[in-house]
């Protein structure tokens, strides 16, 4: 899977919205940060019949400020991928991790990311600019994590 991974992240397409594509070095690392960062709870998403690999999501940061991210491979844009691991991935992992608060930074342009995140129930904090260009600040908040009764 490193070697698909590797792949994801060093095309320009791939992440054109995410500041741009790693080195072949550099996304290796990367894959090794994740698989060994115990601050960072991750998942792959594969294909269900072929088991291709389509990219992953992932929350990072979880002892300080813990954000969403998420990428896939260009072949798989546009047909509600992303939403659906994201809903099957973000409500177990803030159960699992206890989390109430999470956080994503998304190109102010890219309507696609933004309307994932709306679905999961992220509302913009914030425009913000950076190296890149202007991005949106996003937040989920919840009164328990996602997925818990409040009733006791």
């Amino acid at each position: 899977m490193q070697l698909e991974f590797v792949m994801l992240n060093c095309c320009a397409k791939n992440r054109a919205e995410m500041n741009g594509p790693h080195t072949v070095s550099s996304a290796k690392q990367l894959f090794e940060k994740i698989l060994d960062d115990e601050n960072v709870h991750s998942m792959a998403v594969l294909e269900s019949t072929s088991r291709d690999y389509m990219g992953h999501v992932f929350i990072s940061n979880l002892d300080h400020e813990p954000e969403l991210g998420f990428i896939f491979d260009k072949a798989y844009w546009g047909k509600g991928l992303a939403t659906e691991a994201l809903k099957a991935f973000f409500p177990k992992a803030c159960r699992e991790l206890g989390l109430h608060k999470v956080k994503a930074n998304v190109n102010s342009h890219h309507k696609a990311s933004m309307a994932v995140l709306e679905k999961l129930g992220f509302i913009k904090t914030r425009e913000s600019k950076d190296l890149y260009g202007p991005y949106f600040e996003m937040e989920f908040t919840s009164d328990v994590a996602v997925g818990e009764s409040s009733a006791a």
